[in-house]
C-alpha cells in the first residue's frame, strides 16, 4: 500500500527537489526519509546512493515501498557482492551504511559514474572533517573535492541534529552544500568568538554574526519543529530518579585521578568530547555503568511487578544492558536487547516484538546503536541509564519513543547515580544546549532536563 506525503512534507520535498545539495534538518520524528523520497520522485532520481546506520537500512526499503511513485529497484548494501550487483545495473538505489560506503568509496570513484543522487541519513556522522568517513564520501574538508559524492548530481544531508555538540559542527554541511569556502579556520574567525584555538573546542557564536550564519545556514537547509508542522505530540515529562548503588569503587578511581572529575565536565563543557575517551575515564564511565545496573535492575523488576508497561532503556554499555536483561528474565520478564553485538536481523526482531508482542515489556538498547531510526512507540516510558555525554545523543533516544504516532505523554527519566559525579554530567549535557539553540534561532527557558528529585 502507498501513502501520500503530508502537506508539509510535500513542501520539504519541493524545496529539497529545487536545490542540488541541500540540507534537510527537521526535528526528529516528523518524517524526514518520507520527505527525501518524496524529493527524489520530484527530479525523477533513480540511480543513486543512500548512506545511513546500518540499522537504518530496511527502514529505508520499507519507507520506499510506502512512499515512492517512482518504480526503482532497491538493494540492501550489506557485502561487496551485493555492490558490485548494483554496480552492474541489477539494482537502481543501493541502501548502505556508513562504513561500507565508506570501504568502497574508491571502486565508486574509479568508475566515474555520475549518479542522479546520493542522501546521507543521520548526517551529523559527517560533521568532523577530519574523520576518514567524511573524507571518502564528502571530500577534503566536505567540499567535494575527491569525495564519492562530487558523482552525484544532487546530494541531500538529513538529520535533525546538524549541531550535534557545538555549533561549529554546521561547517561541513556548509562546505557540503557549497554555502562557503573558507577553511575551519577563517570560518571560526567569522562567526565564532575563538577564544579557544583548535577545530574541536568549543565555540561561542558572535553576538554580531549570529544572523549571519542564520542566513547561511537556512538559505541551503530547512528545519521545521512539530509545532511549526501541525503536529502536536504528547507532552514529554523529564526526570530525575536519584537512585542509591555501590560508589566506593567510583571514589577510588576518582582519587587517583585528581581533578578528573572536573576534567570531565570541563571536557563536556567545551564540547571536547574525543577528550573523553582516555583509558582511565573509560574505566571510571564502565564502574558508573556497573553501579547503577545492580540497582536500577531491581527498581525494574519492582515496577514490572507493580504492573508498569513496556519500558525502553538506553545504556551506553553493553555489561550493564546484559546484567539488566538476565536479572529481569530470572523473574519471567522478557526483554529485547540491541547493542553492538546484535546483528541487524537481531535488532529488527526486536523492534518488532517490542511493537507488536504483547508479551514483551520492552527493549535495552545501547544508545549509539538505537538511540536513531528506530520507532517504538508501544508504550511511553522511557529511561536514560547510561546518559551520551553529548545532548543530541540524549535527544535522539527519546524521539525514539516521542514521534508520530506515539498517543500518550511520554515520562522519561535520567537515572542518576546519588552522591557521584553522575549528578553533575548530567546538568552539565543540559546546560551544553543552549548555544546550539541559539544558532538554531530559538531560545531555551529552561533546560531539557530540569530535574525534578525523586527517589525509588
Amino acid at each position: 500500500m502507498r501513502y501520500d506525503l503530508f502537506g508539509y512534507q510535500a513542501v520539504g520535498a519541493d524545496l529539497m527537489a529545487s536545490h542540488d545539495r541541500f540540507g534537510l534538518h527537521d526535528e526528529m520524528g516528523i518524517g524526514k526519509t518520507a520527505t527525501t523520497i518524496g524529493a527524489l520522485d520530484r527530479i525523477s532520481a533513480k540511480r543513486g546512493i543512500v548512506v545511513v546506520p546500518a540499522m537504518l537500512r530496511e527502514n529505508w526499503i520499507n519507507e520506499f515501498d510506502k512512499f515512492a511513485l517512482q518504480r526503482r529497484r532497491i538493494c540492501k548494501g550489506r557485502t561487496v557482492h551485493d555492490f558490485v550487483a548494483w554496480q552492474r545495473d541489477r539494482f537502481d538505489v543501493i541502501v548502505t551504511s556508513y562504513e561500507l560506503a565508506t570501504k568502497w568509496a574508491p571502486r565508486l570513484l574509479a568508475m566515474g559514474e555520475i549518479l542522479d543522487f546520493m542522501a546521507f541519513d543521520e548526517a551529523h556522522y559527517l560533521k568532523n572533517i577530519e574523520a576518514q568517513r567524511t573524507k571518502a564520501l564528502l571530500g577534503l574538508e566536505a567540499s567535494g573535492d575527491g569525495g564519492a559524492v562530487s558523482l552525484a548530481v544532487n546530494a541531500y544531508h538529513i538529520t535533525g541534529t546538524p549541531m550535534a555538540n557545538d555549533p561549529m559542527d554546521i561547517y561541513s554541511f556548509l562546505r557540503f552544500a557549497r554555502a562557503t569556502d573558507m577553511s575551519p579556520q577563517d570560518f571560526v574567525g567569522e562567526y565564532f568568538d575563538a577564544r579557544l584555538g583548535t577545530y574541536s573546542a568549543r565555540h561561542t557564536p558572535r553576538e554580531d554574526r549570529v544572523a549571519a550564519l542564520q542566513q547561511l545556514i537556512y538559505s541551503h537547509s530547512i528545519r521545521r519543529t512539530h509545532g511549526q508542522v501541525g503536529l502536536q505530540l504528547p507532552p514529554v515529562h523529564l526526570t530525575e530518579l536519584l537512585i542509591e548503588g555501590k560508589t566506593i569503587d567510583l571514589q577510588k578511581a576518582l582519587d587517583a585521578y585528581p581533578n578528573l572529575e572536573a576534567s570531565i565536565v570541563q571536557a563536556i563543557t567545551e564540547g571536547a568530547i574525543e577528550r573523553l575517551n582516555d583509558a582511565h575515564i573509560a574505566a571510571l564511565r564502565r564502574l558508573l555503568g556497573k553501579a547503577k545496573a545492580v540497582a536500577y535492575a531491581e527498581l525494574l523488576r519492582q515496577e514490572m511487578q507493580s504492573g508498569a508497561g513496556k519500558r525502553v532503556s538506553f545504556f551506553w554499555h553493553t555489561e550493564p544492558l546484559l546484567y539488566v536483561q538476565r536479572y529481569l528474565a530470572k523473574y519471567g520478564y522478557t526483554f529485547g536487547v540491541v547493542y553492538g553485538g546484535s546483528s541487524d536481523d537481531d535488532a529488527e526482531r526486536a523492534v518488532w516484538r517490542h511493537q507488536n508482542d504483547p508479551g514483551y515489556h520492552g527493549t535495552l538498547l545501547n544508545i549509539k546503536k538505537g538511540g536513531t531510526g528506530l520507532t517504538l512507540i508501544e508504550g511511553n516510558d522511557v529511561d536514560i541509564v547510561e546518559s551520551d555525554w553529548s545532548p543530541a545523543g540524549n535527544a535522539q533516544a527519546l524521539k525514539r519513543v516521542h514521534r508520530i504516532g506515539q498517543t500518550q505523554a511520554v515520562s522519561a527519566r535520567f537515572i542518576t547515580l546519588a552522591n557521584s559525579f553522575d549528578v553533575h554530567v548530567n546538568r552539565t549535557v543540559a546546560d551544553k544546549t543552549r548555544s546550539i539553540a541559539r544558532v538554531e534561532g530559538h531560545t531555551m527557558s529552561a533546560t531539557p532536563l530540569d530535574p525534578t528529585h525523586v527517589s525509588p
